[in-house]
């Protein structure tokens, strides 16, 4: 399994707005990784948000110091097998029917 990284950053926000976010931000793909990054993202889980199926991109941070206003510097990180991928199959185990009242009759 190996661990494939983006680079992220955020930066504290300061604004008289108070509507305004207080971190901006974003995620750093190289040009040369861009298809990559599109099939990790084809490849995660499937979630609904408010009736719009979507994908999560992962984020972790950790306070940093720059020289801008740098709040946090992180990464999007995606675990993936290495070699052949892992298929599984969904199956629905055998049951046998529920027995009636003239089934237990002698």
């Amino acid at each position: 399994m190996s661990n494939i990284k983006y680079s992220a950053v955020l930066f504290t926000n300061t604004s008289d707005n108070e509507l305004a976010p207080q971190f901006t931000g974003y995620v750093t793909v190289p040009v040369s990784r861009i298809d990559e990054m599109i099939e990790l993202l084809r490849a995660r889980k499937v979630f609904e948000d408010k009736g719009v199926d979507t994908v999560r991109l992962p984020l972790s941070f950790w306070y940093a110091q720059g020289k801008a206003p740098l709040a946090f510097k992180g990464q999007s990180s995606f675990q993936v097998l290495e070699g052949t991928p892992v298929t599984q199959t969904m199956s629905v185990a055998p049951i046998s029917k529920t027995p009636t009242l003239e089934d237990i009759m002698f």
